[in-house]
Protein backbone atom coordinates (compact mmCIF):
# COMPACT_ATOMS: atom_id res chain seq x y z
CA UNK A 1 0.00 0.00 0.00
CA UNK A 2 1.20 3.50 -0.81
CA UNK A 3 0.97 6.03 2.06
CA UNK A 4 -1.24 8.25 -0.11
CA UNK A 5 -3.92 5.55 0.03
CA UNK A 6 -4.47 6.52 3.68
CA UNK A 7 -5.40 10.09 2.87
CA UNK A 8 -8.98 10.72 3.90
CA UNK A 9 -10.49 10.95 0.42
CA UNK A 10 -8.74 7.73 -0.66
CA UNK A 11 -9.47 5.76 2.51
CA UNK A 12 -13.09 6.84 2.92
CA UNK A 13 -14.60 4.27 0.47
CA UNK A 14 -12.88 1.39 2.28
CA UNK A 15 -14.44 2.48 5.58
CA UNK A 16 -18.03 2.35 4.35
CA UNK A 17 -18.60 -1.24 5.47
CA UNK A 18 -17.23 -0.42 8.94
CA UNK A 19 -19.34 2.72 9.29
CA UNK A 20 -22.34 0.56 8.35
CA UNK A 21 -21.92 -1.16 11.71
CA UNK A 22 -23.00 2.08 13.39
CA UNK A 23 -19.49 3.39 14.04
CA UNK A 24 -18.21 6.93 13.72
CA UNK A 25 -15.47 7.62 11.21
CA UNK A 26 -12.54 7.31 13.62
CA UNK A 27 -13.90 4.10 15.12
CA UNK A 28 -14.58 2.73 11.64
CA UNK A 29 -10.94 3.49 10.83
CA UNK A 30 -9.85 1.72 14.02
CA UNK A 31 -11.97 -1.31 13.05
CA UNK A 32 -10.33 -1.31 9.61
CA UNK A 33 -6.93 -1.17 11.32
CA UNK A 34 -7.66 -4.08 13.65
CA UNK A 35 -8.80 -6.31 10.80
CA UNK A 36 -6.15 -5.34 8.24
CA UNK A 37 -3.07 -4.69 10.36
CA UNK A 38 -3.73 -6.67 13.56
CA UNK A 39 -5.47 -9.35 11.45
CA UNK A 40 -8.38 -9.84 13.83
CA UNK A 41 -11.62 -11.20 12.48
CA UNK A 42 -14.54 -8.80 12.50
CA UNK A 43 -16.04 -10.25 15.68
CA UNK A 44 -12.79 -9.96 17.64
CA UNK A 45 -12.25 -6.44 16.29
CA UNK A 46 -15.72 -5.36 17.35
CA UNK A 47 -15.26 -6.95 20.77
CA UNK A 48 -12.11 -4.88 21.29
CA UNK A 49 -13.76 -1.54 20.57
CA UNK A 50 -15.44 0.86 22.98
CA UNK A 51 -16.97 3.93 21.32
CA UNK A 52 -19.73 5.09 23.63
CA UNK A 53 -19.77 8.48 25.39
CA UNK A 54 -17.67 8.75 28.55
CA UNK A 55 -15.18 6.12 27.40
CA UNK A 56 -12.44 7.92 29.37
CA UNK A 57 -10.33 8.36 26.24
CA UNK A 58 -10.28 4.62 25.52
CA UNK A 59 -11.45 3.68 22.03
CA UNK A 60 -10.57 0.04 22.41
CA UNK A 61 -8.64 -2.58 24.38
CA UNK A 62 -6.74 -5.49 22.89
CA UNK A 63 -4.98 -8.07 25.06
CA UNK A 64 -1.85 -9.56 23.52
CA UNK A 65 -1.13 -12.66 25.58
CA UNK A 66 2.04 -13.40 23.63
CA UNK A 67 3.62 -10.04 24.53
CA UNK A 68 1.75 -9.98 27.86
CA UNK A 69 0.40 -6.54 27.11
CA UNK A 70 -2.89 -4.77 27.64
CA UNK A 71 -3.00 -2.45 24.65
CA UNK A 72 -5.13 0.70 24.98
CA UNK A 73 -6.27 1.89 21.56
CA UNK A 74 -6.99 5.39 20.33
CA UNK A 75 -7.99 5.98 16.72
CA UNK A 76 -7.92 9.34 14.94
CA UNK A 77 -9.07 9.77 11.36
CA UNK A 78 -8.33 13.25 10.04
CA UNK A 79 -9.95 14.74 6.97
CA UNK A 80 -7.51 17.60 6.46
CA UNK A 81 -3.82 17.02 5.93
CA UNK A 82 -1.83 17.49 9.12
CA UNK A 83 0.66 15.52 11.23
CA UNK A 84 0.80 13.76 14.58
CA UNK A 85 2.55 16.00 17.08
CA UNK A 86 3.11 15.50 20.78
CA UNK A 87 -0.28 16.85 21.99
CA UNK A 88 -2.48 13.79 21.22
CA UNK A 89 0.27 11.50 22.49
CA UNK A 90 0.39 13.38 25.79
CA UNK A 91 -3.38 12.91 26.06
CA UNK A 92 -2.96 9.17 25.51
CA UNK A 93 -0.25 9.08 28.18
CA UNK A 94 -2.73 10.66 30.57
CA UNK A 95 -5.34 8.07 29.64
CA UNK A 96 -2.92 5.26 30.49
CA UNK A 97 -2.63 6.47 34.10
CA UNK A 98 -6.20 5.17 34.59
CA UNK A 99 -4.80 1.67 34.09
CA UNK A 100 -1.57 1.95 36.06
CA UNK A 101 -2.48 -0.82 38.51
CA UNK A 102 -5.27 -3.20 39.51
CA UNK A 103 -6.77 -0.65 41.91
CA UNK A 104 -7.07 1.90 39.10
CA UNK A 105 -8.85 -0.63 36.92
CA UNK A 106 -11.26 -1.46 39.73
CA UNK A 107 -11.94 2.25 40.16
CA UNK A 108 -12.88 2.44 36.47
CA UNK A 109 -15.22 -0.53 36.86
CA UNK A 110 -16.83 0.99 39.98
CA UNK A 111 -16.92 4.54 38.62
CA UNK A 112 -18.94 6.44 36.08
CA UNK A 113 -17.35 5.13 32.89
CA UNK A 114 -19.73 3.79 30.27
CA UNK A 115 -20.97 0.22 30.56
CA UNK A 116 -19.33 -0.95 27.34
CA UNK A 117 -15.89 -0.01 28.67
CA UNK A 118 -16.68 -1.75 31.96
CA UNK A 119 -17.76 -4.91 30.14
CA UNK A 120 -14.53 -4.97 28.15
CA UNK A 121 -12.48 -4.58 31.32
CA UNK A 122 -14.36 -7.43 33.00
CA UNK A 123 -14.56 -9.69 29.94
CA UNK A 124 -10.82 -9.56 29.36
CA UNK A 125 -9.99 -9.82 33.09
CA UNK A 126 -7.85 -6.67 32.76
CA UNK A 127 -7.55 -6.20 36.52
CA UNK A 128 -6.16 -9.72 37.03
CA UNK A 129 -3.84 -9.47 34.03
CA UNK A 130 -2.30 -6.23 35.30
CA UNK A 131 -1.91 -7.84 38.74
CA UNK A 132 -0.03 -10.69 37.03
CA UNK A 133 2.40 -8.24 35.46
CA UNK A 134 0.91 -7.53 32.04
CA UNK A 135 2.23 -4.18 30.81
CA UNK A 136 -0.19 -1.44 29.80
CA UNK A 137 0.75 0.01 26.41
CA UNK A 138 -0.91 2.80 24.44
CA UNK A 139 -1.45 2.46 20.69
CA UNK A 140 -2.21 5.62 18.76
CA UNK A 141 -3.62 4.87 15.31
CA UNK A 142 -3.93 7.63 12.73
CA UNK A 143 -4.03 8.20 8.99
CA UNK A 144 -1.62 11.14 9.36
CA UNK A 145 2.20 10.96 9.47
CA UNK A 146 4.17 11.39 12.69
CA UNK A 147 6.16 14.62 12.92
CA UNK A 148 9.39 15.43 14.76
CA UNK A 149 7.59 16.66 17.90
CA UNK A 150 5.64 13.42 18.09
CA UNK A 151 8.77 11.37 17.56
CA UNK A 152 10.59 13.30 20.27
CA UNK A 153 7.79 12.53 22.71
CA UNK A 154 7.84 8.84 21.78
CA UNK A 155 11.58 8.63 22.35
CA UNK A 156 10.98 9.53 25.99
CA UNK A 157 7.82 7.43 26.52
CA UNK A 158 8.38 3.76 25.87
CA UNK A 159 4.82 2.83 26.81
CA UNK A 160 3.28 4.32 23.66
CA UNK A 161 3.38 3.06 20.07
CA UNK A 162 2.20 5.00 17.04
CA UNK A 163 0.76 3.46 13.91
CA UNK A 164 0.89 6.43 11.58
CA UNK A 165 0.29 6.67 7.84
CA UNK A 166 3.73 5.40 6.89
CA UNK A 167 3.82 2.47 9.32
CA UNK A 168 0.33 1.30 8.40
CA UNK A 169 1.13 1.50 4.68
CA UNK A 170 4.30 -0.49 5.24
CA UNK A 171 2.57 -3.26 7.21
CA UNK A 172 -0.55 -3.55 5.07
CA UNK A 173 -0.63 -6.73 2.98
CA UNK A 174 -2.68 -6.25 -0.15
CA UNK A 175 -4.78 -9.20 -1.30
CA UNK A 176 -6.95 -9.77 -4.34
CA UNK A 177 -10.17 -10.90 -2.74
CA UNK A 178 -12.52 -10.93 -5.70
CA UNK A 179 -10.34 -12.89 -8.10
CA UNK A 180 -11.70 -14.60 -11.16
CA UNK A 181 -11.23 -13.59 -14.78
CA UNK A 182 -11.60 -10.06 -16.10
CA UNK A 183 -12.89 -10.20 -19.64
CA UNK A 184 -15.61 -11.95 -21.63
CA UNK A 185 -16.37 -15.49 -22.76
CA UNK A 186 -19.00 -16.84 -25.15
CA UNK A 187 -21.06 -20.02 -24.82
CA UNK A 188 -22.94 -21.64 -27.71
CA UNK A 189 -26.71 -21.89 -27.11
CA UNK A 190 -27.65 -23.51 -30.41
CA UNK A 191 -28.02 -26.95 -28.76
CA UNK A 192 -30.83 -25.74 -26.52
CA UNK A 193 -32.05 -22.34 -25.35
CA UNK A 194 -31.08 -21.55 -21.75
CA UNK A 195 -33.68 -21.62 -19.02
CA UNK A 196 -33.73 -18.12 -17.52
CA UNK A 197 -34.55 -17.68 -13.83
CA UNK A 198 -34.76 -14.22 -12.28
CA UNK A 199 -34.39 -13.98 -8.51
CA UNK A 200 -35.91 -10.58 -7.88
CA UNK A 201 -33.38 -7.88 -8.71
CA UNK A 202 -30.47 -9.69 -7.07
CA UNK A 203 -29.57 -12.33 -9.66
CA UNK A 204 -30.41 -13.75 -13.07
CA UNK A 205 -29.55 -17.40 -13.71
CA UNK A 206 -29.07 -19.08 -17.08
CA UNK A 207 -29.24 -22.89 -16.95
CA UNK A 208 -27.77 -24.59 -19.99
CA UNK A 209 -25.98 -27.85 -20.91
CA UNK A 210 -22.57 -26.71 -22.18
CA UNK A 211 -19.90 -28.76 -23.88
CA UNK A 212 -16.86 -29.69 -21.80
CA UNK A 213 -14.91 -28.52 -24.86
CA UNK A 214 -16.27 -25.03 -24.22
CA UNK A 215 -15.46 -25.09 -20.50
CA UNK A 216 -11.81 -25.98 -21.06
CA UNK A 217 -11.44 -22.89 -23.26
CA UNK A 218 -11.94 -20.49 -20.39
CA UNK A 219 -8.94 -18.56 -19.10
CA UNK A 220 -7.39 -19.16 -15.68
CA UNK A 221 -7.68 -22.95 -15.48
CA UNK A 222 -3.99 -23.78 -15.37
CA UNK A 223 -3.00 -21.10 -12.83
CA UNK A 224 -6.19 -21.45 -10.77
CA UNK A 225 -7.38 -17.84 -11.12
CA UNK A 226 -10.67 -19.07 -12.60
CA UNK A 227 -11.39 -20.79 -9.29
CA UNK A 228 -10.23 -18.06 -6.89
CA UNK A 229 -13.55 -17.92 -5.03
CA UNK A 230 -14.03 -21.69 -5.00
CA UNK A 231 -13.66 -22.98 -1.43
CA UNK A 232 -11.43 -25.75 -2.76
CA UNK A 233 -9.85 -26.70 -6.06
CA UNK A 234 -8.97 -30.07 -7.58
CA UNK A 235 -8.73 -32.57 -4.72
CA UNK A 236 -6.60 -35.15 -6.50
CA UNK A 237 -7.41 -38.87 -6.33
CA UNK A 238 -10.70 -38.75 -4.48
CA UNK A 239 -13.38 -41.34 -5.23
CA UNK A 240 -15.37 -38.67 -7.09
CA UNK A 241 -12.41 -37.60 -9.22
CA UNK A 242 -11.49 -41.19 -10.16
CA UNK A 243 -15.05 -41.85 -11.33
CA UNK A 244 -15.03 -38.55 -13.19
CA UNK A 245 -11.82 -39.36 -15.08
CA UNK A 246 -13.15 -42.82 -15.92
CA UNK A 247 -16.27 -41.35 -17.52
CA UNK A 248 -14.31 -38.72 -19.44
CA UNK A 249 -11.91 -41.24 -20.97
CA UNK A 250 -14.72 -43.57 -22.11
CA UNK A 251 -16.41 -42.10 -25.24
CA UNK A 252 -19.41 -44.39 -24.80
CA UNK A 253 -20.15 -42.63 -21.50
CA UNK A 254 -20.10 -39.09 -22.88
CA UNK A 255 -23.79 -38.92 -23.85
CA UNK A 256 -24.73 -40.12 -20.34
CA UNK A 257 -22.41 -37.74 -18.51
CA UNK A 258 -25.08 -35.08 -18.07
CA UNK A 259 -27.30 -37.59 -16.25
CA UNK A 260 -25.05 -38.13 -13.26
CA UNK A 261 -22.90 -35.03 -13.01
CA UNK A 262 -23.96 -32.25 -10.63
CA UNK A 263 -22.87 -29.47 -12.97
CA UNK A 264 -20.86 -26.30 -12.53
CA UNK A 265 -21.67 -22.85 -11.15
CA UNK A 266 -20.27 -19.74 -12.79
CA UNK A 267 -20.78 -16.27 -11.31
CA UNK A 268 -20.38 -13.23 -13.53
CA UNK A 269 -20.91 -9.49 -13.49
CA UNK A 270 -23.02 -9.59 -16.63
CA UNK A 271 -24.59 -12.14 -18.99
CA UNK A 272 -26.08 -11.19 -22.35
CA UNK A 273 -28.24 -13.69 -24.23
CA UNK A 274 -28.07 -13.17 -28.00
CA UNK A 275 -31.00 -15.26 -29.22
CA UNK A 276 -30.52 -14.32 -32.86
CA UNK A 277 -26.92 -15.56 -32.99
CA UNK A 278 -27.54 -18.28 -30.36
CA UNK A 279 -24.82 -17.08 -28.01
CA UNK A 280 -24.54 -16.31 -24.29
CA UNK A 281 -21.78 -13.79 -23.58
CA UNK A 282 -20.55 -13.43 -19.99
CA UNK A 283 -18.05 -10.96 -18.55
CA UNK A 284 -15.90 -10.86 -15.42
CA UNK A 285 -16.54 -14.42 -14.34
CA UNK A 286 -15.43 -16.95 -11.74
CA UNK A 287 -16.19 -20.64 -11.19
CA UNK A 288 -17.40 -21.23 -7.63
CA UNK A 289 -18.27 -24.89 -8.02
CA UNK A 290 -16.79 -27.23 -10.61
CA UNK A 291 -13.05 -26.79 -10.27
CA UNK A 292 -12.52 -30.56 -10.05
CA UNK A 293 -14.55 -31.23 -13.19
CA UNK A 294 -13.10 -28.45 -15.31
CA UNK A 295 -9.54 -29.30 -14.26
CA UNK A 296 -10.15 -32.95 -15.13
CA UNK A 297 -11.61 -31.97 -18.52
CA UNK A 298 -8.57 -29.80 -19.19
CA UNK A 299 -6.12 -32.58 -18.43
CA UNK A 300 -8.09 -35.05 -20.55
CA UNK A 301 -9.07 -32.67 -23.35
CA UNK A 302 -7.79 -35.08 -26.02
CA UNK A 303 -10.54 -37.48 -24.89
CA UNK A 304 -13.37 -34.93 -25.00
CA UNK A 305 -16.12 -35.01 -27.59
CA UNK A 306 -19.06 -32.72 -28.45
CA UNK A 307 -21.36 -35.26 -26.78
CA UNK A 308 -19.84 -34.65 -23.35
CA UNK A 309 -21.95 -31.90 -21.81
CA UNK A 310 -22.28 -30.50 -18.31
CA UNK A 311 -25.22 -28.63 -16.82
CA UNK A 312 -24.00 -25.09 -16.15
CA UNK A 313 -25.67 -22.50 -13.94
CA UNK A 314 -24.42 -19.12 -15.07
CA UNK A 315 -25.44 -16.52 -12.50
CA UNK A 316 -25.32 -12.80 -13.15
CA UNK A 317 -24.88 -11.28 -9.69
CA UNK A 318 -23.25 -8.35 -7.90
CA UNK A 319 -24.34 -9.12 -4.32
CA UNK A 320 -21.24 -10.33 -2.41
CA UNK A 321 -23.22 -11.81 0.48
CA UNK A 322 -25.44 -13.84 -1.82
CA UNK A 323 -22.39 -14.86 -3.86
CA UNK A 324 -20.81 -16.25 -0.71
CA UNK A 325 -23.91 -18.29 0.12
CA UNK A 326 -24.01 -19.69 -3.42
CA UNK A 327 -20.35 -20.67 -3.15
CA UNK A 328 -20.82 -22.51 0.14
CA UNK A 329 -24.12 -24.23 -0.59
CA UNK A 330 -23.25 -25.40 -4.10
CA UNK A 331 -20.11 -27.30 -3.09
CA UNK A 332 -21.52 -30.71 -2.26
CA UNK A 333 -19.66 -33.30 -4.34
CA UNK A 334 -17.06 -33.78 -1.60
CA UNK A 335 -17.88 -32.93 2.00
CA UNK A 336 -16.99 -29.34 2.89
CA UNK A 337 -14.73 -29.04 5.89
CA UNK A 338 -14.38 -26.00 8.16
CA UNK A 339 -10.99 -25.45 6.54
CA UNK A 340 -12.65 -25.11 3.13
CA UNK A 341 -14.95 -22.39 4.40
CA UNK A 342 -11.94 -20.38 5.61
CA UNK A 343 -9.98 -20.77 2.36
CA UNK A 344 -11.08 -17.35 1.11
CA UNK A 345 -10.92 -15.70 4.52
CA UNK A 346 -8.90 -12.47 4.46
CA UNK A 347 -6.64 -13.69 7.28
CA UNK A 348 -5.61 -16.74 5.24
CA UNK A 349 -5.23 -14.81 1.98
CA UNK A 350 -3.10 -12.17 3.67
CA UNK A 351 -0.93 -14.74 5.42
CA UNK A 352 -0.27 -16.58 2.17
CA UNK A 353 0.62 -13.33 0.42
CA UNK A 354 3.07 -12.58 3.23
CA UNK A 355 4.76 -15.96 2.67
CA UNK A 356 5.72 -14.82 -0.83
CA UNK A 357 7.53 -11.82 0.64
CA UNK A 358 9.73 -13.45 3.27
CA UNK A 359 12.76 -15.74 3.12
CA UNK A 360 13.05 -15.24 -0.62
CA UNK A 361 9.63 -16.80 -1.18
CA UNK A 362 11.04 -20.30 -0.66
CA UNK A 363 8.05 -21.28 1.51
CA UNK A 364 4.43 -21.44 0.40
CA UNK A 365 1.26 -21.71 2.48
CA UNK A 366 -1.50 -24.01 1.24
CA UNK A 367 -4.82 -22.46 2.22
CA UNK A 368 -7.07 -24.36 -0.18
CA UNK A 369 -7.34 -28.08 -0.82
CA UNK A 370 -6.23 -28.86 -4.37
CA UNK A 371 -4.38 -25.56 -4.66
CA UNK A 372 -1.73 -25.48 -7.38
CA UNK A 373 1.68 -25.61 -5.68
CA UNK A 374 5.11 -24.71 -7.01
CA UNK A 375 7.13 -27.91 -6.48
CA UNK A 376 10.31 -25.87 -5.97
CA UNK A 377 8.89 -24.37 -2.76
CA UNK A 378 8.58 -25.82 0.74
CA UNK A 379 4.89 -26.30 1.40
CA UNK A 380 3.24 -25.67 4.76
CA UNK A 381 -0.51 -26.25 4.98
CA UNK A 382 -2.58 -23.83 7.03
CA UNK A 383 -4.02 -26.86 8.80
CA UNK A 384 -0.56 -27.82 10.03
CA UNK A 385 0.23 -24.19 10.84
CA UNK A 386 -2.92 -23.93 12.94
CA UNK A 387 -2.10 -27.07 14.93
CA UNK A 388 1.43 -25.85 15.60
CA UNK A 389 0.12 -22.48 16.79
CA UNK A 390 -2.48 -24.22 18.94
CA UNK A 391 0.21 -26.23 20.73
CA UNK A 392 2.96 -23.61 20.97
CA UNK A 393 1.08 -20.33 21.46
CA UNK A 394 -2.15 -21.46 23.11
CA UNK A 395 -0.56 -24.35 25.03
CA UNK A 396 -3.33 -26.75 24.01
CA UNK A 397 -1.49 -29.77 22.58
CA UNK A 398 -4.30 -31.98 23.83
CA UNK A 399 -6.62 -30.51 21.18
CA UNK A 400 -4.34 -30.82 18.16
CA UNK A 401 -5.93 -34.07 17.03
CA UNK A 402 -9.27 -32.29 16.74
CA UNK A 403 -8.39 -30.59 13.47
CA UNK A 404 -11.86 -29.12 13.08
CA UNK A 405 -11.15 -26.81 16.03
CA UNK A 406 -8.39 -25.09 14.08
CA UNK A 407 -10.89 -23.67 11.61
CA UNK A 408 -13.99 -23.66 13.78
CA UNK A 409 -14.34 -22.63 17.42
CA UNK A 410 -10.62 -21.88 17.96
CA UNK A 411 -10.00 -20.19 14.60
CA UNK A 412 -9.89 -16.61 15.86
CA UNK A 413 -7.76 -17.52 18.86
CA UNK A 414 -5.26 -19.28 16.62
CA UNK A 415 -4.99 -17.11 13.53
CA UNK A 416 -6.58 -13.72 14.24
CA UNK A 417 -3.66 -12.23 16.16
CA UNK A 418 -1.11 -9.62 15.02
CA UNK A 419 1.84 -11.86 15.95
CA UNK A 420 0.71 -14.63 13.61
CA UNK A 421 2.77 -13.93 10.52
CA UNK A 422 4.83 -15.86 7.99
CA UNK A 423 8.00 -15.83 10.10
CA UNK A 424 6.16 -17.27 13.11
CA UNK A 425 4.63 -20.10 11.09
CA UNK A 426 7.94 -20.93 9.41
CA UNK A 427 9.70 -20.85 12.79
CA UNK A 428 7.23 -23.37 14.20
CA UNK A 429 7.50 -25.52 11.09
CA UNK A 430 11.30 -25.72 11.51
CA UNK A 431 10.99 -26.28 15.25
CA UNK A 432 8.56 -29.12 14.59
CA UNK A 433 11.13 -30.75 12.29
CA UNK A 434 13.65 -30.76 15.16
CA UNK A 435 11.05 -32.12 17.56
CA UNK A 436 10.25 -35.00 15.26
CA UNK A 437 13.94 -35.92 15.25
CA UNK A 438 14.07 -35.73 19.04
CA UNK A 439 10.94 -37.91 19.36
CA UNK A 440 12.88 -40.78 17.79
CA UNK A 441 14.78 -41.02 21.10
CA UNK A 442 11.64 -41.90 23.04
CA UNK A 443 12.10 -45.52 24.09
CA UNK A 444 8.44 -46.44 24.19
CA UNK A 445 7.80 -46.61 20.46
CA UNK A 446 4.00 -46.27 20.53
CA UNK A 447 4.51 -42.97 22.36
CA UNK A 448 7.26 -41.90 19.96
CA UNK A 449 4.96 -42.38 16.99
CA UNK A 450 1.76 -41.15 18.60
CA UNK A 451 0.16 -38.21 16.79
CA UNK A 452 -0.05 -35.91 19.83
CA UNK A 453 3.50 -36.50 21.09
CA UNK A 454 5.11 -33.90 18.85
CA UNK A 455 2.58 -31.32 19.93
CA UNK A 456 3.23 -32.10 23.57
CA UNK A 457 6.96 -31.61 23.01
CA UNK A 458 6.20 -28.38 21.17
CA UNK A 459 4.43 -27.09 24.27
CA UNK A 460 7.48 -28.10 26.31
CA UNK A 461 9.65 -26.09 23.92
CA UNK A 462 7.29 -23.14 24.32
CA UNK A 463 7.68 -23.21 28.11
CA UNK A 464 11.43 -23.64 27.70
CA UNK A 465 11.81 -20.57 25.48
CA UNK A 466 9.53 -18.38 27.58
CA UNK A 467 11.21 -19.35 30.86
CA UNK A 468 14.57 -17.88 29.80
CA UNK A 469 14.74 -14.09 30.04
CA UNK A 470 17.24 -13.97 27.19
CA UNK A 471 15.13 -16.01 24.76
CA UNK A 472 11.58 -14.95 25.60
CA UNK A 473 11.85 -12.22 22.96
CA UNK A 474 12.14 -14.93 20.31
CA UNK A 475 8.90 -16.47 21.53
CA UNK A 476 7.25 -13.11 21.13
CA UNK A 477 8.78 -12.38 17.72
CA UNK A 478 10.97 -15.07 16.10
CA UNK A 479 11.64 -12.93 13.01
CA UNK A 480 14.76 -11.55 14.73
CA UNK A 481 16.31 -15.02 14.53
CA UNK A 482 15.89 -15.00 10.75
CA UNK A 483 17.27 -11.50 10.41
CA UNK A 484 20.35 -12.19 12.55
CA UNK A 485 21.19 -15.54 10.96
CA UNK A 486 21.03 -17.17 14.42
CA UNK A 487 18.04 -19.41 13.68
CA UNK A 488 19.96 -22.62 13.01
CA UNK A 489 22.07 -22.27 16.16
CA UNK A 490 18.96 -21.53 18.21
CA UNK A 491 17.28 -24.64 16.85
CA UNK A 492 20.43 -26.65 17.65
CA UNK A 493 20.13 -25.50 21.26
CA UNK A 494 16.48 -26.45 21.54
CA UNK A 495 17.22 -29.85 20.05
CA UNK A 496 20.05 -30.53 22.51
CA UNK A 497 17.91 -29.56 25.50
CA UNK A 498 14.88 -31.50 24.32
CA UNK A 499 17.03 -34.59 23.90
CA UNK A 500 18.00 -34.20 27.55
CA UNK A 501 14.33 -33.74 28.51
CA UNK A 502 13.35 -36.86 26.55
CA UNK A 503 15.76 -38.87 28.73
CA UNK A 504 13.70 -37.78 31.74
CA UNK A 505 10.51 -38.52 29.83
CA UNK A 506 11.73 -42.05 29.23
CA UNK A 507 12.36 -42.39 32.97
CA UNK A 508 8.86 -41.08 33.83
CA UNK A 509 7.21 -43.47 31.35
CA UNK A 510 9.22 -46.41 32.65
CA UNK A 511 8.44 -45.54 36.28
CA UNK A 512 4.69 -45.26 35.62
CA UNK A 513 4.69 -48.58 33.81
CA UNK A 514 1.19 -49.80 33.07
CA UNK A 515 -0.25 -46.75 34.79
CA UNK A 516 0.90 -44.58 31.89
CA UNK A 517 -1.99 -44.27 29.44
CA UNK A 518 -0.45 -42.13 26.73
CA UNK A 519 -3.61 -42.16 24.63
CA UNK A 520 -5.61 -40.71 27.49
CA UNK A 521 -2.95 -38.69 29.28
CA UNK A 522 -1.94 -36.67 26.21
CA UNK A 523 -5.57 -35.59 25.82
CA UNK A 524 -5.85 -34.40 29.42
CA UNK A 525 -4.85 -30.73 29.97
CA UNK A 526 -4.21 -31.41 33.66
CA UNK A 527 -2.01 -34.46 33.10
CA UNK A 528 -0.11 -32.77 30.29
CA UNK A 529 0.58 -29.76 32.48
CA UNK A 530 1.74 -31.95 35.37
CA UNK A 531 4.04 -33.97 33.13
CA UNK A 532 5.46 -30.85 31.50
CA UNK A 533 6.11 -29.33 34.93
CA UNK A 534 7.94 -32.46 36.07
CA UNK A 535 10.15 -32.53 33.01
CA UNK A 536 11.06 -28.85 33.18
CA UNK A 537 11.82 -29.04 36.91
CA UNK A 538 14.10 -32.00 36.25
CA UNK A 539 15.81 -30.02 33.49
CA UNK A 540 16.29 -27.05 35.84
CA UNK A 541 17.96 -29.35 38.37
CA UNK A 542 20.30 -30.62 35.66
CA UNK A 543 21.17 -27.03 34.77
CA UNK A 544 21.93 -26.28 38.42
CA UNK A 545 24.22 -29.34 38.52
CA UNK A 546 25.93 -28.32 35.26
CA UNK A 547 24.53 -31.43 33.58
CA UNK A 548 22.50 -29.49 31.00
CA UNK A 549 23.04 -26.17 29.19
CA UNK A 550 20.82 -23.12 29.30
CA UNK A 551 19.17 -22.23 26.02
CA UNK A 552 20.75 -18.77 25.91
CA UNK A 553 24.24 -20.30 25.81
CA UNK A 554 23.51 -21.23 22.21
CA UNK A 555 22.97 -17.57 21.35
CA UNK A 556 26.53 -16.51 22.16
Amino acid sequence: MEPEALKYENLKPALAQYEARGRGESIAFLSWFLENIFRLDNVSADDSICDRPNDRGIDGIYVDHTLEEVQILQGKLKQKESSIGDAPLRELAGTLTQMKNAESVQALIDGGANEELKRILVRHNIKDLISKGYEVVGLFVSNQPLDSNGQEFLDSHQGILVYDRNRIANEFIEIEKAGGITGSYTFDTSYVSPMVIRTGTRATTYVIPVQALELVGMDGIDDGTLFTQNVRQSLGNTKVNKALRSSVTQPTEHENFLLYHNGVNILCDSAQLDEENEKLVISNYVVVNGAQSITTFRRARSSLSPDLRVLAKIIQIKDPDLSKKITINSNNQNAIKPRDLKSNNEIQLRLREEFSRVEGGVYDLEIKRGQEIDSSKILITNEEAGRLLLAFDLMSPESCHQVYKVFDDRYSDIFARPEVNAHRVIFLYLLNERIQKVAENINYRPLAKYGLTRFFLLSVASDLIRANKDTVAYYQDPSALFASGALSKFMDGIEVILRSIVIDLNYEVEEMGDQFDYKGDLKSPTKIKNLRTKLLRSYEKDVARDKAPLLNTFMV
